[in-house]
């Protein structure tokens, strides 16, 4: 049984939004070269069978692969690709980095556990202003929007959120000789960074979210993804090796779409009428999402946005940058309404909300 959603009743403007990808695109291909020989025998096959089936044809990674345990590139670290992104939604916004008032962070997979990612980040913009950071994947986005209702219904006049990740330099690709489960890592998972600039609403012709809500069905329940050190659900210690993702992979093949199923709940009682959405994104977890979605949620698969075949799923990245992605593709138009489904295996999180597109 799950409780009631957190939601907010007002709408909040968009000023901008941004993305930022560490370095090239890597084919399946290319990235199997690299770690080619560490992986055991007949991983290679297996992978491209498993990225194949995934329909992950690229992915942005912040390390090189050159060698089995390595950090990111300097120029690439977590903190680097979240102040690229919100640059780049101060720049459509056509603000300066002071216009903020208030940053909000969220990633699984922060530059250090302290400071916070988002402390960092602030160092790289050069923002003296108060921040927070939310230790969360895939559904962070939808918990900060609600922290920013809050912020901008009060004084703030601006308020930024980024999602960022660099999940790859936490793959080891010796660990497939022990795990097999390890190769999704490899060819699923991407790094990059998300961002978007918040304000109060100043007309109905501007671009504005709608209806954020966020909520919870993993009371008791067994992560479905986790970041771990040691053996399964130990928690991170000093000195005990690499820290890396687990995933239930039966589990989540399960229970995935239970809460995307409740998103599509909460919308509605919210007031969302399907029938007058132009576009849906729900969380890109993989390149099948549209098709996926058209059969087991009813959504149409013409109308169903999903880039993860070619930037992988970004986790904590993937909604903002999807979001920013579509509206500088030149699909909407003035009006168009895009409904967002967010979902996180962790703890079988969820959350969304609705975007329209405006004059702006």
């Amino acid at each position: 049984m799950r409780s009631e959603e957190a939601v907010a009743l007002r709408a909040v403007e968009v000023l901008g939004t941004g993305t930022s990808l560490p370095g090239p695109a890597l084919t399946t291909g290319e990235v199997l070269a690299r770690v080619a020989p560490h992986l055991p025998a007949n991983a290679g096959p297996w992978a491209r069978r498993i990225a194949q089936r995934l329909a992950i044809e690229t992915r942005h990674l912040s390390r090189s692969l050159a060698e089995p345990i390595e950090a990111v590139r300097a120029a690439d670290s977590a903190p680097r690709l979240a102040a690229r992104a919100l640059r780049a939604a101060l720049a459509e916004a056509g603000a300066r980095v002071d216009k903020i008032e208030f940053l909000i962070g969220h990633t699984a997979t922060p530059h250090t556990l302290l400071p916070s990612n988002t402390a960092w980040t602030a160092d790289e913009l050069g923002y003296g202003g108060p921040h927070v950071e939310l230790r969360q994947a895939c559904s962070g986005f939808a918990a900060s929007v609600l922290l920013a209702d809050g912020l901008l219904a009060t004084s703030a006049r601006a308020v930024a959120i980024v999602g960022s990740e660099t999940g790859s330099v936490f793959f080891d690709p010796r660990r497939i000789a022990d795990d097999r489960s390890q190769i999704v890592n490899l060819v699923q998972m991407g790094d990059g960074a998300g961002a978007a600039l918040l304000g109060p609403l100043r007309d109905e012709s501007r671009s504005r979210i709608e209806r954020p809500f966020y909520g919870s069905l993993g009371l008791g329940r067994t992560p479905g993804l986790a970041l771990e050190q040691g053996g399964s659900g130990s928690p991170l210690v000093a000195n005990g090796g690499l820290p890396h993702f687990t995933h239930r992979h039966e589990d989540i093949r399960a229970h995935g779409l239970t809460p995307l199923r409740a998103c599509l709940a909460a919308a509605q009682v919210q007031g969302v009428d399907l029938g007058m959405v132009e576009w849906f994104v729900p969380h890109p977890a993989n390149g099948r999402m549209a098709g996926v979605c058209a059969e087991h949620l009813g959504l149409p698969e013409d109308r169903v946005v999903c880039d993860a075949g070619r930037v992988g799923n970004l986790g904590s990245a993937a909604i903002w940058v999807a979001l920013d992605r579509l509206r500088r593709s030149g699909r909407l138009q003035p009006g168009h309404r895009v409904l967002v489904l967010g979902a996180e295996a962790t703890k079988y999180l969820y959350g969304g909300f609705l975007y329209v597109h405006g004059a702006n």
